[in-house]
This record gives structure tokens, sequence and C-alpha cells, in this order.
């Protein structure tokens, strides 16, 4: 009796554990160079959960896989304000953005 509540157990579970999976996900982050790129992607890379992070320089948008029993969107969205980085209709944290490199200041200076 005890191992036919245990494999039903089991059975029922295999779907619970799968419902925790793998999502892509997107941003527009702006920036500017490939030390912007290092930058937003260590900062989203500190999440554990966040696989396979990416920033395109030219169409200023950060992808990643993110494990959704992990971490989610909002939470590397605020990694990457936090370095300083504006992500899409949030400003970035000014002080993080006053140390970034000249070269990093999107703000100040475009380098399209």
């Amino acid at each position: 009796m005890n191992m036919k509540i245990t494999m039903l157990l089991t059975i029922l579970m295999v779907p619970v554990i799968a419902f925790a999976a793998e999502q892509k996900m997107s941003l527009k982050v702006s920036g500017n160079c490939g030390s912007c790129k290092k930058r937003i992607v260590k900062a989203a890379s500190t999440i554990d959960g966040v696989t396979d992070a990416s920033w395109d320089k030219s169409k200023k948008v950060f992808t990643a896989t993110i494990d959704d029993g992990k971490t989610n969107v909002e939470t590397v969205k605020r990694a990457i304000l936090e370095a300083g980085y504006d992500v899409e209709d949030a400003k970035g944290n000014d002080e993080a953005y006053s140390k970034l490199p000249e070269c990093c200041r999107y703000r100040d200076v475009s380098h399209d």
C-alpha cells in the first residue's frame, strides 16, 4: 500500500517539477560599447537562475534565459538598473552611472 502511495505521489509531482521552467526574456537597455556589454551582462549574470545573458550593441537589446523557479524578469531589470544602465522606461542608478567609464556614458554622448 505504501509503495502505491509513493508511486502515485511521484507521478503527481512530475508536472509540478517540470512547471518551474526556463523562459527567454528580453529588455531594451541603453548603452554604447563593448564595455557596456560586459557590465550589463555581468550585472544580470550575478543573479542565480540567469543564463545565456547577452546585450546587442546595435539593437540595444538585452536577452537571457531565466529559470523562473529561481528569479524573474523584474529582478534582472533591477540588477541592470543598479549597474547604472537605463532599462526600457526606467532610469538607471545615477550614482552608478556617474562611475561608468566615459565611453559608457550614453546619456551624455551617443557612440552609434
